[in-house]
């Protein structure tokens, strides 16, 4: 996940802010005509949708919260799809006016997880997005990516495991020994530099620990 809402594609935002009664119209409307649904080949992404015959009703939704329309499909329907965080925040925008059924379809999905367990009611879109922001820098705090700790011990577990292995060791140390041939002398002494420079490193991280240790 990343650090904050993806401002991928500024060309779906939206246009328009919308009031409390746009909101509650747009819940009718989606109530009546929308769905949502997770895609991508993940199935980590989330999709909503809004069919209509008369695509004026899916330009406003569109000015109020961004996303694209699509042409005329088969059954004579313009689309209306918003996708990812911008799906996201308009589904907690509208879901306290849901019914139980809508509601239920859209709790299957888990695109309200980022409120982790707060009620939307109430909540403006920039206050959705700050909450959103929010959950991506909590959720990344704790991934290998955004925790050093994190990485280290994977690193460890790791390396703990193919020492256990006679067979995975042996394909290390044949592929690390066909490189080593492969290597000019340049890349060697960097290679020699960049490990010296790490031993002493983790030499003077090691004094460091053990004078905190004391102390």
């Amino acid at each position: 996940m990343s650090k904050r809402t993806r401002p991928n594609k500024p060309e779906l935002d939206a246009t328009k802010v919308p009031t409390a009664l746009d909101i509650a119209w747009s819940a009718g409307i989606y109530e009546g005509e929308g769905t949502c649904r997770l895609c991508g080949h993940t199935k980590r992404g989330f999709m909503v949708s809004v069919a209509q015959k008369d695509p004026e009703l899916l330009y406003r939704l569109r000015d109020w919260f961004g996303g694209s329309i699509r042409g005329v499909s088969k059954s004579g329907c313009h689309n209306w799809e918003i996708c990812g965080d911008r799906a996201r925040i308009f589904v907690a925008l509208i879901y306290a006016v849901l019914t139980s059924r809508r509601k239920i379809q859209a709790d299957a999905t888990g695109c309200l997880d980022f409120l982790q367990g707060r009620s939307s009611e109430g909540m403006s879109m920039p206050e959705l997005k700050a909450v959103l922001s929010s959950y991506y820098a909590t959720a990344f705090s704790q991934t290998w990516r955004g925790n050093p700790e994190i990485r280290k011990k994977q690193q460890a577990a790791r390396y703990e495991k193919q020492a256990a292995d006679p067979v995975e060791m042996a394909k290390i140390l044949e592929r690390n020994r066909s490189f080593r041939e492969h290597m000019t002398p340049e890349q060697k002494d960097a290679s020699r530099k960049y490990q010296h420079e790490y031993y002493l490193q983790k030499k003077q991280n090691s004094r460091l620990h053990a004078v905190e240790k004391v102390s």
